[in-house]
C-alpha cells in the first residue's frame, strides 16, 4: 500500500501554483484549476493561503458571463528576494534579485585581496546596506548564493581551494549563518553552467560551459542537474594538461591549459609583445576593435589552444550543446565561427551537426546563476 503524503501533495500544489503565477501577469483561480488541473477547492485553499504570506494580491474584477465576477490575481514579485555574490581576485560583485528574476540592485566593490578575511568583512558591510534599504528580513529574503572561482565541498559550504583568492579549507557558509537563511557556496563555471541552463531548459536537458575569466573553469549539467564529481572537483579543464614543463600556472603546476587560455593570457601575451602594460581585458578589447594589429595576432594564436582544449572536450564528454562564456564574451562573438572550424578540424567524432557551438548570452552568468540558486530552490518541485 502507498501512503500518501498529505503535506508533499499541499507543498506540491502550492509551487506549481506560485511558478505558474511567475509565468501569467494575471489570472483568475478557475484558470489555475484548468490549467494545472487541480481542483478549485484546493486552489482556493492554497490562494488564501498565499495571500496571507503576502505573495499573491487581487487585481482587478473580470466582466461577468453571469454569475458571481471572477477576481483576477497576480504574484507580488517583490515579496521574495535573493542575493547572489560572486568572489573574483580583483572584486566583489553583488546582484539582488526579486521572485520575478529580475534584477533590483548590483553592487560592484573592487578589493585587494589582501586574505579572504578582508573579503568577508566587505561583503558583510555591503550586505547590511542591501538588507536594510530593501528592509529585508529572513522571511523575505530566500537565501545568499556565493560564486567561487575554484573548488567547493557544496554540502558543507567549504572553499575547498581557490588559489587565485589565496584560500584553502575555509568554511564560507558557517562565517553567514547569522543571516538565518540558506547559504550557498558554488563553484563558478557551475553557476554559469546553470544559469545558462535554466534560460535553454525547455530546449535541452544537458550542456556544457567553459568559463572563460581569471582561471579557466568548466560547469557540467547532466540531466538537468549539476555534475560535481565524486570529490567536488568536475570540470576542473583549465589544469588538463597540454605541454609537458610548459608554461607556469598559477595553481603552481606547469603545462596547464589555463595557462594558456585564461583571460590574463590575452593581457600578458599582448604586454609581452609590446612592452606596454595593460591591466585589464576591457583595454584589450579597445584595442583590438581599433584593429592593433598586435592584439590580432595575439587573439588568434590564443583560438588556436583555446580550440585545442575544446576538441579535446568534445572527444572526452561527446556533448551536443558547448557554451563559451565569462570576461572575453564580446571578443570571441566575431570569432565564432573561426573557432568552430578549429574544433572541427580533424575531429572524427563531432561536427556542427552533432555538437553545437555557441558564446553564452550572459557575461556575468555565474553572478546571475549565483542569484537564481535560492528561488530556484525555492521553487523546485520534488
Amino acid at each position: 500500500m502507498i501512503e500518501i503524503n498529505h503535506s508533499k501533495i499541499k507543498e506540491t500544489n502550492r509551487k506549481k501554483i506560485i511558478t505558474l503565477l511567475l509565468e501569467k501577469n494575471e489570472i483568475t483561480k478557475l484558470d489555475i484549476s484548468r490549467i494545472l488541473d487541480i481542483s478549485i477547492t484546493t486552489v482556493s485553499t492554497n490562494i488564501a493561503e498565499l495571500k496571507k504570506k503576502g505573495i499573491v494580491e487581487d487585481v482587478r474584477s473580470l466582466e461577468s458571463t453571469g454569475g458571481r465576477k471572477a477576481i483576477a490575481i497576480k504574484l507580488d514579485e517583490n515579496c521574495k528576494y535573493s542575493i547572489g555574490v560572486a568572489l573574483t581576485p580583483k572584486h566583489i560583485k553583488i546582484s539582488l534579485v526579486n521572485l520575478k528574476r529580475k534584477v533590483i540592485e548590483n553592487i560592484r566593490i573592487r578589493h585587494n585581496n589582501d586574505g579572504i578575511e578582508n573579503i568577508i568583512t566587505i561583503i558583510k558591510q555591503n550586505l547590511d546596506l542591501i538588507m536594510k534599504k530593501h528592509d529585508l528580513n529572513p522571511i523575505k529574503l530566500l537565501g545568499v548564493a556565493f560564486s567561487i572561482p575554484g573548488t567547493v565541498d557544496f554540502k558543507e559550504g567549504i572553499i575547498k581551494y581557490a588559489y587565485l583568492l589565496g584560500v584553502k579549507d575555509f568554511n564560507l557558509k558557517e562565517e553567514f549563518e547569522y543571516l538565518d537563511v540558506p547559504i550557498y557556496v558554488e563553484n563558478e563555471a557551475n553557476l554559469s553552467a546553470y544559469y545558462e541552463f535554466l534560460n535553454r531548459k525547455d530546449k535541452i536537458e544537458n550542456l556544457l560551459y567553459i568559463s572563460i575569466t581569471d582561471g579557466l573553469g568548466l560547469g557540467i549539467i547532466i540531466n538537468g542537474t549539476i555534475y560535481r564529481g565524486c570529490n567536488n572537483s568536475a570540470g576542473e579543464l583549465g589544469h588538463t594538461k597540454i605541454s609537458i614543463d610548459g608554461r607556469r600556472c598559477k595553481c603552481g603546476a606547469k603545462g596547464c591549459l589555463e595557462a594558456y587560455t585564461s583571460m590574463n593570457c590575452l593581457i600578458d601575451s599582448y604586454n609581452e609583445e609590446t612592452n606596454l602594460n595593460i591591466v585589464d581585458i576591457d583595454e584589450f578589447e579597445e584595442r583590438y576593435i581599433l584593429n592593433d594589429k598586435i592584439a590580432q595576432e595575439v587573439l588568434d594564436k590564443y583560438l588556436n589552444i583555446l580550440s585545442l582544449g575544446i576538441s579535446n572536450l568534445t572527444m572526452l564528454l561527446d556533448p551536443n550543446s558547448i557554451v563559451i562564456g565569462g570576461d572575453i564574451n564580446n571578443l570571441l562573438k566575431d570569432k565564432i565561427d573561426i573557432l568552430k572550424k578549429k574544433v572541427y578540424k580533424d575531429n572524427l567524432f563531432t561536427n556542427g551537426n552533432s555538437c553545437n557551438i555557441s558564446i553564452a548570452s550572459f557575461r556575468e552568468a555565474y553572478l546571475l546563476g549565483a542569484a537564481m540558486m535560492p528561488i530556484e530552490e525555492f521553487l523546485e518541485i520534488k
